[in-house]
């Protein structure tokens, strides 16, 4: 009986000290999951499904500049461009102690029907990803307002941008390739609007989480998956607008197709 507790006890030692070495690996090692130097470059396949039809195309992203610790992005497609890389092409990103985190700052466009202007957006220090952070917990949150004019009305907006980190996947196939060592997070956007229209406020937008985008990044290789769902419900419009705002309902994916890394990244 002594054999089988001793056994017992040093199988749930050695177990322990597996979970606690693989948590250190992920955790407190300096892994790049998004490496971050000029001349990096990904191709991405990317769909779109909205009301509208279904659309794919194929894409370039590269890193064409760094202006101190700051990188720059630019995208190459004559058929459709993907949402998040939209993003990153938009702004800057840069990292933090090291490549334990990851922040960007670029804008978040969406596009309305009728002819109407886009909806931009600010992402201000939007969080990537942070080694540092646990699943569930929050990497960063930002809020503020905007103002944009609609039918010559100008709508006020209210928006809220939460990066979750959503954990770590041992492995994920794409395009036919296993990727290993993944990290996934999740940017949540939520927005709320209201015009002004003789002595009153009318929201046209209830507040509400419009946007999902849930990330996937392999460990030394960058973005690998991106899956973006939008819906967005308007309230009735007021007829002073003279417009509908019809609702936005669109799913886009990116997947990976190759990319070609800087040897000094």
């Amino acid at each position: 009986m002594k054999k089988h507790r001793l056994s017992l006890i040093l199988i749930l030692i050695l177990f322990s000290w597996s979970c606690s070495e693989e948590n250190d690996t992920f955790l407190n090692s300096d892994a790049d999951y998004f490496p971050l130097e000029v001349e990096n470059s990904w191709i991405y396949e990317n769909r779109l499904n909205q009301n509208t039809g279904n659309f794919q195309g194929t894409e370039l992203l590269s890193i064409d500049e760094k202006f101190q610790n700051r990188y720059g992005f630019t995208q190459t497609s004559d058929e459709l461009v993907g949402i998040f890389t939209s993003m990153l092409a938009s702004g800057k990103a840069y990292k933090q102690n090291g490549n334990q985190k990851i922040i960007l700052d670029g804008q978040f466009t969406i596009d309305l029907e009728n002819q109407l202007s886009t909806i931009e957006i600010p992402m201000q220090d939007i969080v990537l990803y942070d080694a540092n952070s646990s699943l569930g917990n929050m990497m960063s949150s930002s809020s503020g307002k905007f103002q944009q004019n609609i039918n010559d009305f100008p709508v006020d907006f209210s928006y809220r941008i939460n990066s979750v980190h959503q954990g770590f996947s041992i492995s994920k196939e794409i395009n036919g390739v296993n990727y290993e060592d993944i990290f996934v997070s999740e940017i949540q956007v939520y927005l709320s609007a209201k015009v002004f229209i003789v002595f009153n406020d009318f929201t046209i937008l209830q507040e509400q989480e419009i946007t999902s985008i849930t990330n996937y990044y392999a460990k030394d290789i960058g973005l690998i998956f991106s899956d973006v769902r939008t819906d967005i419900i308007f309230e009735d419009i007021p007829e002073q607008l003279e417009i509908d705002i019809p609702d936005v309902n669109f799913n886009s994916t990116q997947e990976l197709e190759s990319y070609l890394l800087n040897p000094s990244s």
